[in-house]
């Protein structure tokens, strides 16, 4: 459009306050500038760190944030992955735990992009700690300071990075050091 026509418009949006609508720019553009987060709890400090991590970066670059909160039940994140599929999210990240059949079912067949954090699921982007060096190289220094009693506190073993690579580090920094043999 001419630079006039260009002119008159922006004063008459001035006057009157206008705003595009969401839902015509949606429509338009077939993204929402949202993105869905799953979390199993927010008490967490890791965990809450993570999401203001994920808050600050969408905000950084223009998107906004649906966070849902599963209280760690496994049916929970599978009603949100169906609810965000639904509901048109540009993409979903997903802090995980566990991942049974029907998890990796849904995400399958998600049409939107998805990231994993937490935990490592072969296909997917994911964003993990390497649990089991971090606990294996932990329990070699405690055992080089000289302590011999050693306990491991630990995740569920379905947890495959806080359970079971926590718990295969630990046991296999303690074969390694003489001090225990397990089966």
């Amino acid at each position: 459009i001419s630079e006039e026509k260009r002119e008159t418009i922006r004063k008459v949006v001035e006057k009157t306050g206008y705003r595009p609508s969401v839902q015509a720019q949606t429509l338009r553009t077939k993204k929402t500038k949202m993105v869905g987060v799953i979390a199993p709890k927010i008490a967490s400090a890791s965990i809450g760190k993570m999401v203001e991590g994920i808050l600050s970066m969408l905000n950084e670059n223009g998107y906004r944030m649906l966070l849902a909160v599963t209280q760690n039940e496994p049916e929970k994140e599978l009603e949100y992955l169906a609810a965000f599929r639904d509901k048109q999210v540009d993409g979903v990240i997903f802090i995980a735990t566990v991942f049974t059949p029907q998890h990796k079912d849904m995400l399958k067949n998600l049409s939107v992009p998805v990231v994993i954090m937490g935990q490592y699921l072969p296909g997917y982007c994911c964003v993990f700690h390497d649990d089991y060096h971090a606990t294996y190289e932990l329990t070699r220094a405690v055992i080089g300071k000289g302590r011999r009693k050693i306990g491991f506190i630990g995740a569920i073993q379905q947890d495959e990075a806080a359970g079971a690579e926590r718990y295969r580090g630990f046991k296999d920094a303690l074969c390694d050091m003489g001090l225990g043999e397990f089966a």
